[in-house]
């Protein structure tokens, strides 16, 4: 669990470094590598706080079918009482 947050906490630090690198440029260049650089930040945070809650809720990732790790993943359809 620790290996896969790191990494998320190390992209998140390259999405800064996008960022901060982006300030230098002018025009379209800037705006694509501020977004970038947003996109990074964001969905590498998103994934630890997913991390965070599943330890805190007691819902850690383990390959089984049917685990989940984060909270806004989908759920499975439930299924349909059929008539008999």
């Amino acid at each position: 669990m620790a290996y896969g947050t790191g990494l998320l906490f190390l992209s998140a630090v390259a999405g800064y470094w996008v960022l901060e690198r982006a300030a230098t440029h002018k025009g379209n260049l800037k705006r694509i590598g501020q977004l970038v650089g947003a996109v990074i930040l964001i969905g590498s945070l998103v994934g630890v706080a997913c991390r965070v809650w599943a330890l805190a809720t007691g819902k850690a990732y383990y390959p089984v079918k049917g685990s989940s790790c984060c909270p806004f993943a989908q759920k499975a359809p439930s299924p349909q009482a059929q008539p008999r």
